[in-house]
């Protein structure tokens, strides 16, 4: 059983005003391109982690194209929501619709064998993201932001708490990017470090150059920026 991770997928099958295109040629019929990268790297035993922005989609009724394409790919899909993923319901609404090989965290945890999963969808942090051009401006970062960010804090360790102790791998999923790019101890990643996380996926960042080194390992806990743009839409395995 191998661990591939891959965000962003911005889908919109059940749309025909959400196409990824307008944001350049590098998203030119980008569903295809992550099929196929898909089916040749990942085996039915395999799980795939998908960290937010699933679909562009607003209603349940309208995600369902999305989700159903997702399963119909071999692996067993571990999601949880993003900035963008409107469509998002509570969790007893969404798990009563889920397609079959597809489960959801929700600041709550999923365990397999020996690895355990957790995740909520985080926020912008007030010190690095977008906290910092709010700084160059001498702006200070607003209010209800900063409610958002210690709501979710909160959520993190709520899931955290929820990871199986004896797990051999302990994985964290958050859709905004928990640390900075130059790994500076961050509120999120004192809270990987004090459960025993030991890998982090997460998404949310476009526009940065493929194959660059991002991110990376600190103070034993290795973090993945998975971005489908980054990953040249191809998914990347972290275990």
């Amino acid at each position: 059983m191998a661990v591939y991770a891959i965000a962003d997928l911005h889908l919109s099958f059940a749309l025909t005003n959400k196409k990824m295109d307008i944001f350049g040629s590098l998203w030119n019929n980008h569903p295809a391109r992550i099929e196929e990268a898909w089916r040749l790297l990942i085996q039915p035993s395999d799980i795939v982690l998908l960290a937010g922005d699933i679909s562009w989609a607003m209603t349940l009724e309208e995600v369902m194209a999305d989700l159903c394409w997702i399963d119909q790919l071999p692996g067993l899909k571990v999601i949880i929501r993003g900035n963008h993923d409107y469509w998002w319901p509570s969790i007893k609404k969404l798990e009563k619709v889920l397609p079959p090989s597809i489960k959801a965290i929700h600041h709550s945890s999923f365990n397999i064998n020996d690895i355990s999963i957790c995740g909520t969808r985080l926020w912008d942090s007030p010190t690095y993201g977008f906290a910092s051009l709010y700084n160059k401006i001498r702006k200070p970062y607003p209010e209800e932001d900063l409610k958002i960010y210690h709501r979710e804090l909160g959520r993190l360790e709520i899931s955290l708490k929820l990871l199986n102790p004896l797990a051999t791998h302990k994985i964290a999923m958050t859709h905004y990017p928990p640390i900075s790019l130059d790994l500076a101890p961050s509120e999120s990643s004192e809270l990987f470090e004090r459960y025993g996380v030991s890998q982090v996926v997460f998404g949310h960042l476009h526009c940065l150059t493929v194959g660059k080194v991002c991110f990376g390992k600190a103070r034993g806990v290795n973090y993945h920026l998975t971005a489908c743009d980054f990953l040249d839409f191809k998914p990347l395995r972290i275990l």
